[in-house]
């Protein structure tokens, strides 16, 4: 078996390292991986990154949105010119922009340090991959992959490799998509390695 990135299990994301590659996952029971090639990816879109993307949003949303109708309501309020509240709304200003740049560091440390879960794992077999990603689990005939596209990102290091597939395939997975990780010369193999098995799977169909 050939494989390339972490193999961790599509359906709990628990880390199978030392684990024999065909035994069920000992946190949910999910089964094991099997097929001649085997990679391991980040989804292009996940659950969990969408909603990551929504609280970021509305961490810098809410702030301002406060910021502004408390200082409009001061500024008509009686006590607009005591000096009291005006220490107390440059202090709560403060604070929301503290917070804002808390967020914004946050995130940039989160996208440069590459934290992500490889959920998305693809399995080769002689005559179709299976697409495995969380509970979903879906056969997609060699036959039927017409293009395997890479795009290599070179300042965050990686590889968004995309099944493009055509018939049936089409309608019932869309175009499967994953980033591959670790060094560039092991992606750039994995991504041949890839384009041959579709190939192979090709020919056969001939």
């Amino acid at each position: 078996m050939v494989t390339h990135g972490e193999l961790p299990c599509p359906a709990c994301g628990y880390q199978r390292r030392g684990i024999p590659h065909d035994t069920a996952c000992p946190e949910c029971g999910a089964r094991g991986l099997s097929g001649d090639l085997v990679v391991s990816g980040t989804p292009t879109e996940t659950p969990e990154a969408k909603l990551a993307e929504r609280v970021h949003s509305l961490s810098h949303l809410v702030p301002a949105v406060l910021i502004l109708i408390l200082a409009i309501a001061w500024e008509v309020s009686p006590f607009g010119l005591d000096r009291m509240f005006t220490r107390v709304r440059a202090l709560l200003m403060l604070a929301a922009i503290a917070i804002m740049v808390y967020a914004w560091i946050r995130r940039r440390r989160r996208n440069t340090t590459g934290l992500s879960l490889e959920r998305c794992v693809w399995e080769f077999e002689p005559d179709a991959v299976v697409v495995r990603e969380y509970a979903k689990e879906t056969r997609i005939p060699l036959r039927d992959i017409t293009e395997v596209s890479a795009q290599i990102d070179f300042v965050k290091r990686r590889t968004r490799v995309t099944l493009v597939t055509a018939g049936a395939s089409l309608g019932a997975v869309g175009l499967p998509s994953l980033f591959l990780g670790g060094p560039l010369d092991a992606q750039r193999a994995i991504v041949e390695g890839i384009r041959q098995r579709a190939s192979r799977g090709h020919a056969q169909a001939r």
